[in-house]
């Protein structure tokens, strides 16, 4: 009976020590998942189980979700991320009780033109609204035009974007204070020229080819992004190439990036 006894006690033993140090007993494995975060809360929708966990703030947790600021650009956006990490009980975000989250041991990488199914295709260049996520190799939001118009109110201004019609070969789009129409003339590249672009700009996937934009036609309003629409029109027209890779749309001058989009859709 003692011996039954002393059983029982360290089995019940050895279930508190689970409960309180999980930690020390589950061990970290390789997760792949659409990975998003927004208002203070972040979430990770597992590639293997299709099952959606909320990101405890512990761990390897604050190199993942710098990497997607700095590679997200719309809000709550899911991207495919790897890692090493596990599923644990921690405190639910709101309320009472505890439910199971991830709990990122190491964040290994972010590829923003995946997703859980693979590479994803490119978008068309033609009929797609291109919105300017980056402009000389800059984000946005952290180029000196834009930081300068902000300050004087053109925060409140649409976004800038442009939209190709193939049948006309027009562009249209939104500068930052006007409309704007041009003709625009794209060729493909044959397989030997493809392929020299394609190692010259660090990429293997996705539509290339070389392109002309302009000259423009636009109203003439005048904003507090004026200087930056100057500029976009500027490097429109010196454009000479361009990349599809997944939902994203770059141009390049003399194998520089000059401009960067990502597909809206509506």
């Amino acid at each position: 009976m003692k011996k039954l006894m002393y059983r029982c006690y360290t089995y019940l033993l050895l279930i508190s020590f689970i409960s309180v140090c999980p930690a020390t007993i589950l061990q970290a494995a390789p997760m792949k998942g659409m990975y998003s975060y927004l208002a203070d809360a972040a979430w990770f929708l597992d590639c293997d189980q299709q099952k959606r966990f909320p990101v405890a703030p512990e761990g390897d947790n604050a190199a993942l979700q710098q990497a997607y600021l700095k590679n997200r650009y719309l809000a709550g956006k899911s991207l495919l991320v790897e890692l090493d990490g596990y599923i644990n009980m921690r405190p639910k975000m709101e309320g009472d009780g505890d439910q199971p989250s991830l709990i990122v041991d190491q964040f290994i990488a972010l590829k923003q033109q995946e997703n859980c199914t693979g590479i994803i295709p490119p978008v068309p260049l033609n009929n797609t609204y291109w919105k300017l996520v980056e402009l000389e190799g800059r984000h946005l939001d952290n180029n000196p035009l834009w930081l300068e118009a902000q300050q004087q109110g053109g925060a409140n201004e649409r976004e800038i974007h442009i939209k190709i019609t193939a049948q006309a070969e027009q562009l249209k789009g939104f500068g930052g204070c006007n409309a704007f129409t041009g003709v625009v003339k794209r060729t493909r590249l044959t397989n030997s020229r493809n392929d020299n672009l394609n190692n010259s700009l660090d990429n293997n996937s996705g539509d290339n080819g070389d392109i002309k934009i302009g000259p423009f036609r636009n109203t003439r309003k005048t904003c507090p992004n004026i200087k930056l629409e100057a500029r976009f029109l500027q490097l429109l027209e010196s454009a000479e190439h361009y990349k599809i890779k997944g939902e994203s749309l770059e141009l390049f001058h003399q194998q520089q990036s000059i401009a960067k989009f990502i597909a809206i859709y509506f």
